[in-house]
Formats: C-alpha cells, structure tokens, sequence
C-alpha cells in the first residue's frame, strides 16, 4: 500500500486539477466544487509534513492558482498544459517508486 506522503498527495492533487479542468470543459459545477474541494483537502495535508515547511510559499502560491483556475472568469493567465507539466514530475517519481 501506498503511504500518504508528500509525493502521493502532490500527485493525487495534479488529479484534482485535471478534474477542475475538465468540469470546466463539461461545464459540470457540481464537479468542479468537489474536485475544488479535494484539491483543497489535499493541500492541507501536504502542509502538515515537516518537510514541506521549506515549500509553503510555493504552495500557498498553488493553492490560489488552483482556486483561481475554479472560477469563471480567473485573474492569472495559468494554463492547462503548464499545470499538468508543474504536477508530471510529482507522478511520474510516484509510479517509479511503486
């Protein structure tokens, strides 16, 4: 089984973001607040390891993205395909050490 670690939440929250942007595309809010709302979820876990201490602003920084990516019309100009590169590596190390 595999441990809730930094490295399986970063990869499970790219998840989420992919999920937010296909409730987008389908134009399904209910999906969309509930993949918000894992995302969310996730990131509040992530910032409980020690490890990551090092790394809040940079999350901090990730979860208003993605807030922002949840809405109608968002301030920041991310795209899809620079997230989904952000979160590639997180997933790929993930299956490594499977």
């Amino acid at each position: 089984m595999i441990q809730r670690s930094p490295l399986f939440l970063m990869a499970n929250l790219g998840s989420e973001v992919s999920k937010i942007f296909s409730a987008h595309e389908k134009n399904n809010m209910e999906m969309l607040i509930s993949a918000h709302r894992k995302a969310q979820e996730i990131i509040s876990q992530i910032v409980l390891f020690p490890e990551m201490r090092s790394r809040i602003p940079e999350i901090e920084i990730l979860s208003s993205v993605i807030s922002d990516i949840s809405v109608a019309n968002p301030r920041f100009q991310v795209s899809q395909k620079n997230l989904k590169s952000y979160f590639y590596p997180f997933a790929l190390q993930l299956m490594k050490a499977i």
